[in-house]
């Protein structure tokens, strides 16, 4: 399934404005630009989440292997769940 995505000027943005909203609402999203310049996006609120947690995701998984070859190249065990558990509950009072 492929995203829309639709690409509109400015002027013809503002006059559209409350169909653009409508698509929106239904999955699509808009880019706005100026003078041929990219200068806004409108994306649902779900959208907006997701590419949140998206972002979180990749640079978490850059950090873990970045940490696995550092650990790797010194020669040190791979991470259990319970480190990770103990590491995370360290310091807690409950």
């Amino acid at each position: 399934m492929a995203l829309a995505v639709i690409d509109i000027g400015a002027f013809d943005a503002k006059t559209h404005f409350s169909e653009l909203l409508r698509k929106v609402q239904e999955g699509t999203t808009v880019r706005i630009s100026k003078n041929g310049k990219q200068v806004a996006v409108l994306q649902g609120e779900i959208k907006l989440q997701n590419a949140a947690a998206m972002e979180a995701h990749r640079r978490i998984m850059k950090i873990s292997s970045e940490l696995s070859f550092k650990m790797e190249k010194e020669g040190i065990a791979p991470l259990t769940a319970s480190d990770i558990k103990e590491m995370r509950d360290y310091g807690r009072k409950y």
